[in-house]
């Protein structure tokens, strides 16, 4: 009974004042203990909810078998139903407590796509039911919170922290082309990959996907970016010359870069994270620009 709990608040008196501060140091590759702590009893909260608690005990076999690879027989589902919060102590909050952080992120993203297909075959069977728990938002508050370095977007967890990156990439994901769109999706898939990331792959879905908005606002499936680019102001889109001379030169780059955008370009290249982040950043934008200047042609 003499041990006491140590008071930490994020923006609170004694953090505002440097008194006791807390780190404001971006976590990328390893997450403390407060973080953790958060993430575990996030996850618990959504189980808590009574609008899940059909989904309950599928939730815990599935994490026991795609998860963590185990069989899911009699003593599993026995100890689900009759020994729940020692389950869950070993099946959610011990790991996110001790894994390795790449781990934590893996199982994070299993947890929420799983919560959010609960919440899409609620709204199915029952349309107008309103349900208005975002789970997505709640993770990324969460992040943006503790200085973790990433974001969930589009089911994954990405590399990115600046929230003006996170609004253009959502932003180009809820487009209505779905060439374009299937391009960005792949960029952002290569990049998040945190095993085996593909920078080179990154960069070309980026620029390929300007390049597919472009040919659909130009009229011309078969045009290259730079003529598609040169085509924009005869089919009502005017930019700047020295935006396009930007995207025709990025698009030079990627041409050039260790044959970025060519097979033969087999020997091996020096792009980065922060090269093909920025690529997608940059073309998720361009992207959004375009499709707002030919969304008011449309609209004319």
């Amino acid at each position: 009974m003499n041990e006491y709990k140590k008071v930490q608040v994020r923006d609170g008196f004694s953090d505002r004042r440097g008194i006791q501060a807390l780190s404001k140091q971006i976590q990328l590759t390893e997450l403390d203990r407060r973080t953790r702590t958060g993430i575990a009893n996030l996850i618990r909260e959504w189980y808590d909810d009574q609008n899940f608690v059909h989904f309950r005990d599928a939730f815990c076999e599935c994490l026991a078998k795609d998860v963590y690879s185990e069989f899911v027989d009699d003593d599993l589902r026995y100890r689900i139903r009759y020994e729940e919060n020692d389950f869950i102590k070993s099946y959610i909050y011990l790991p996110i407590v001790n894994n390795s952080y790449d781990e934590v992120f893996t199982f994070v993203e299993y947890v929420a796509n799983f919560f959010i297909e609960c919440k899409k075959s609620q709204h199915e069977q029952y349309p107008y039911f309103i349900y208005m728990r975002d789970y997505k938002s709640e993770i990324n508050e969460l992040f943006q919170r503790e200085y973790v370095g990433y974001r969930f977007i589009d089911g994954e967890i990405v590399p990115i922290s600046d929230e003006i990156e996170v609004e253009e990439i959502e932003k180009s994901l809820d487009i209505q082309f779905d060439g374009c769109k299937s391009h960005i999706k792949k960029a952002l898939s290569f990049l998040s990959n945190r095993e085996n990331p593909d920078y080179k792959n990154s960069i070309k879905e980026s620029i390929s996907a300007v390049e597919s908005i472009c040919q659909i606002i130009a009229k011309d499936d078969n045009a290259t970016l730079g003529v598609a680019l040169k085509q924009l102001e005869k089919h009502g889109v005017k930019i700047h010359e020295a935006m396009r001379k930007s995207f025709s030169s990025l698009y030079g780059y990627t041409s050039d870069e260790g044959g970025i955008r060519h097979a033969e370009g087999m020997f091996e290249s020096s792009v980065s994270f922060e090269d093909s982040k920025y690529m997608l950043v940059s073309c998720c934008a361009f992207v959004n620009y375009l499709i707002a200047e030919y969304g008011k042609i449309n609209e004319k």
